[in-house]
């Protein structure tokens, strides 16, 4: 089994929360379109910004994820290459319809059986948990949380498990062969984990499982981030991202 715990209600873990003074709450020492959320007066004024423009505009700008930042005035300036967080980078309802369009392929290809996305789990840390061997995989419903701990980014991180265990349905998660061979590719999707999910954190309980740098958690990254964000996964991996695609080559047309 597999899980996908958010570290919004987890002990030791809240001095990786930070309120920020213009508003934002952030996961981590990074912005990332995945790790702030909530926001303050220049967002409410983003938001008005990003209206007035012409629909078909807002529409294509928020297809990808550019470069981010958290400053009103250089946003402005350069709208077409850089977000401005919740406001023009890929909105949740996307990133579920893009998570959905993989998962319902991983069940025609039969690599999951069921795909549970209303689990009310016990453990209120819990997002999401792949089940190795009976292929099975539930989501949680959404909650208020940091966008990569939300349906979308969760469901495609536990079909990515389902796709690596059919890759390679022996290796366990700390077992041979690896995904990633080279420095360049585990460095690259670590830093895809670290966007989506925050920074790698040393703690026991739901956590004990997760995160610890396995090829397989790293590669579940790299899986979501290439479904959710495809250009940004690109641009910011690309090694780690080639690898993930050359695995799959026989479904890369239909994957990517």
């Amino acid at each position: 089994m597999s899980r996908f715990p958010s570290p919004t209600l987890a002990d030791r873990i809240d001095d990786r929360i930070q309120e920020l003074e213009d508003g934002f709450i952030r996961l981590g020492d990074d912005d990332t379109p995945f790790t702030l959320w909530e926001g303050g007066e220049s967002l409410e004024e983003a938001q008005t910004i990003h209206s007035d423009r012409p629909e078909a505009e807002q529409q294509r700008d928020e297809e990808s994820n550019e470069p981010l930042t958290r400053s009103l005035s250089e946003w402005e300036d350069d709208m077409d290459k850089l977000d401005f967080p919740l406001i023009d980078t890929i909105p949740l309802s996307e990133q579920r319809i893009r998570a959905n369009r993989v998962a319902d392929l991983a069940l025609r290809e039969e690599f999951v059986d069921v795909i549970d996305r209303e689990v009310e789990f016990r453990d209120e840390t819990v997002r999401g948990k792949y089940w190795r061997g009976v292929q099975l995989i539930e989501v949680g419903t959404d909650s208020d949380d940091f966008p990569g701990f939300q349906r979308g980014v969760v469901l495609a991180h536990e079909v990515g498990h389902a796709f690596y265990e059919a890759w390679s349905p022996d290796s366990g998660i700390e077992e041979q062969p690896r995904l990633f061979q080279t420095d360049d590719e585990k460095g690259q999707a670590q830093k895809l984990s670290e966007r989506l999910h925050g920074p790698m954190i040393e703690t026991d309980g739901p956590f004990v499982d997760y995160r610890e740098g396995s090829d397989e958690e790293l590669a579940a990254a790299v899986f979501a981030s290439r479904i959710i964000e495809p250009m940004a996964a690109q641009r910011i991996a690309p090694d780690a991202v080639r690898r993930l695609e050359e695995a799959f080559s026989e479904l890369s047309d239909e994957l990517f």
